[in-house]
């Protein structure tokens, strides 16, 4: 008989992250995290593999970030002593140098400033970036009388914001105001660093071509609103020489890449679709985006999961193309480009590929396949099927019950609208079950079949579970993810029809015990529900929207995407937002409602709880606000470990609650 899973067995799980290939492309090197409870942290260990065996290298303790300086050595950002805390404070940074093999460190590298390195270019040239203020930057080449001005003034300044610009924060980072990003190249021998970018220029995405010693990057004019649009440059850095290759104001640009010497470019016109308009593949003639190939799906991976920890590649070139990650309706395939413009699948993923290289010829990913953790995989092409070559989380889900997703299809002439239902642990259809419908964000990411933690403790709790795609989804192209002005309708509409599909399909759910929970826009569309209907026993609203209007100025997004996705200003078409906020029908809300956020949200400011929480609780509808401290909108994804499970915990206890 299986056993139940628990809430806390995340603490079990490894997590995958910054799968990278050595130089040569004979091994690669990656990280393996785990949550701590007691510190309240995730652990990080570094870890090389040749494809076949894998060798633990280093405890990083929490440091989470490392890169390849040749095939035998290593650089990590490590914390080892106090002298690394002390010059942390002062704003340095220090890279020590991990030898592969003798397992010797030594200190590499000294920083002035606080940056990262991001390439190493070749022996004497590092890339580094950084994203500074005014005073940061000054330290870079001051003598120490200066330095110590400057540490002075910014140690001042820690006790208030000057803000003259938007967005001022961003979830995450944080505070981002008069900070600029920079992207500069260090000379190893002379300690001089230099941008390689105008000073009027902030620096976004970037890709470096080491063959022709060159580096194109894209970036925005600094203004006092951040532009959506942006521009093209190229920095050949051997030469010194700097050249604009796209310097119109037209295209929201977010990727550049070279397929051997071609500059590629990933960019939207935004005229269709707005902001959430899937990207085309440019190449670049004469200050003139020439369209490559169109591209109606997301680039990347949108598929949603509550057990991933850190990012990583999804992309590279091989063979004269390039190979990437796409959304496709409720997985992700590994697709390719060619300089004709042709685009293939190469191979179709039964689940979400969260990090994909090229080492030794041979393609290696990681990801969540069908109901398992996160493992490493090989991608044989020519046979068309991958190879499992880790068993990093097998112990952690061994003789567990995991509910395995049933399919369930509402078809209109339209569309169609696919979702899934996880059956109770020790399922008997004679028996009478509660539900948890369970909301995706975005609203452009999808739900797929792969394993989700927070659901798969319900379906061992003895709930059924139930997810689906409504329109706004990614994964099926523009016009389907297209909800601009219609938020809470056609959306509404689609989850409403699978709730009734799901309930008509499986009569032991009982229809008196149906409850809804949701994030971010889930969190959105459960404040919209319990002000349209009543059928729900309890609902757990998550890093929510409710009021667009003052969602506009508190978001760090929401200046733009706001107005982009109610198809209107909060002035000139303040109806038409209001219209389209769950604030307008908090007074129909008779649902026990729970309220989960927390004050370093800046996606989803905690104001959008406290609105709806005082209406809905004056009102004396049964309703709890848990307000999570110093945790931000990736509280349940990334979050602290005890804030994950007190988040957990408290949506669980409220549908027992309600049982």
């Amino acid at each position: 008989m299986m056993k139940q899973l628990e809430l806390n067995d995340f603490l079990n799980y490894r997590y995958v992250s910054r799968l990278t290939a050595n130089p040569s492309q004979t091994k690669m090197a990656f990280l393996l995290a785990k949550a701590r409870l007691e510190k309240n942290d995730y652990m990080y260990e570094l870890y090389e593999s040749d494809g076949t065996r894998h060798k633990r290298l280093l405890n990083l303790d929490k440091t989470s970030s490392f890169i390849y300086e040749t095939d035998h050595t290593l650089l990590i950002p490590l914390e080892k002593t106090k002298a690394d805390k002390k010059a942390k404070k002062e704003q340095k940074a220090i890279y020590y140098r991990f030898h592969i093999e003798s397992k010797k460190i030594e200190i590499a590298y000294e920083f002035p400033i606080p940056v990262e390195i991001v390439e190493v270019l070749d022996d004497h040239t590092l890339l580094l970036s950084a994203k500074l203020n005014d005073k940061q930057f000054q330290l870079k080449d001051g003598k120490e009388e200066e330095r110590k001005q400057v540490l002075d003034d910014l140690k001042k300044d820690k006790n208030y914001e000057e803000i003259n610009e938007l967005p001022f924060y961003f979830n995450g980072p944080g505070f981002i105001a008069n900070k600029k990003s920079y992207l500069m190249v260090y000379d190893i021998h002379t300690k001089v660093m230099m941008p390689i970018h105008k000073e009027s220029v902030s620096p976004d995405s970037y890709k470096v071509d080491k063959v022709n010693k060159r580096i194109a990057y894209i970036g925005s004019t600094v203004q006092d609103t951040k532009p959506l649009t942006n521009q093209l440059y190229l920095y050949e850095y051997q030469k010194y020489l700097h050249h604009n290759l796209y310097t119109k104001d037209d295209y929201s640009m977010s990727q550049v890449l070279f397929i051997d010497n071609q500059l590629v470019l990933r960019a939207s016109d935004m005229k269709d679709y707005g902001n959430n308009q899937n990207e085309d593949f440019f190449t670049v003639e004469n200050n003139n985006l020439k369209r490559l190939a169109s591209f109606d799906t997301g680039f990347g991976n949108s598929v949603g999961s509550d057990c991933r920890l850190g990012p990583s590649s999804s992309h590279f070139v091989k063979d004269h193309k390039l190979f990437f990650v796409a959304t496709v309706d409720d997985h992700t395939d590994l697709m390719s480009l060619n300089l004709k413009g042709e685009i293939k699948t190469e191979y179709s993923f039964d689940g979400s590929i969260d990090g994909v290289v090229l080492c030794k010829h041979d393609i290696y990913a990681f990801g969540l396949y069908r109901q398992k953790l996160q493992e490493l995989y090989r991608i044989d092409l020519n046979l068309q099927k991958i190879i499992q070559i880790s068993r990093y989380n097998q112990k952690a889900l061994r003789d567990l019950y995991v509910a395995k997703p049933k399919e369930v299809l509402v078809k209109y002439p339209s569309h169609e609208v696919k979702g899934w239902v996880l059956l109770p642990k020790d399922y008997d259809s004679n028996k009478s079950y509660p539900a948890i419908l369970d909301i995706h964000g975005g609203p452009k990411t999808v739900y797929g079949k792969v394993f989700y933690h927070e659901m798969q403790v319900w379906a061992n709790k003895g709930y059924f579970v139930f997810f689906c795609n409504p329109r706004g989804s990614d994964g099926k192209g523009n016009a389907f993810a297209d909800i601009r002005g219609k938020y809470g309708t056609i959306d509404y509409d689609d989850l409403m029809a699978i709730t009734d599909k799901v309930m008509k399909k499986y009569p032991q759910i009982d229809p008196k015990k149906v409850y809804v929970t949701g994030g971010s826009y889930g969190g959105f569309m459960t404040n919209w529900i319990v002000g349209h209907t009543d059928r729900f026993k309890a609902a757990a609203t998550q890093r929510s929207i409710s009021n667009w209007i003052s969602f506009y100025g508190t978001s760090d997004i929401g200046f733009y995407f706001a107005k982009d996705q109610t198809d209107g200003h909060p002035n000139v078409d303040t109806d038409k937002l209001w219209e389209q906020s769950p604030l307008k029908h908090a007074l129909n809300v008779k649902t026990p409602l729970l309220f989960i956020h927390s004050d370093q949200d800046y996606r989803c400011p905690i104001e959008q709880a406290m609105q709806l929480y005082a209406i809905v609780k004056e009102r004396g509808v049964p309703s709890r606000f848990v307000w999570f401290k110093e945790e931000t909108h990736e509280l349940s994804r990334s979050g602290k470990p005890q804030g994950r499970m007190k988040r957990l915990e408290e949506i669980t206890n409220w549908f027992e609650t309600y049982r």
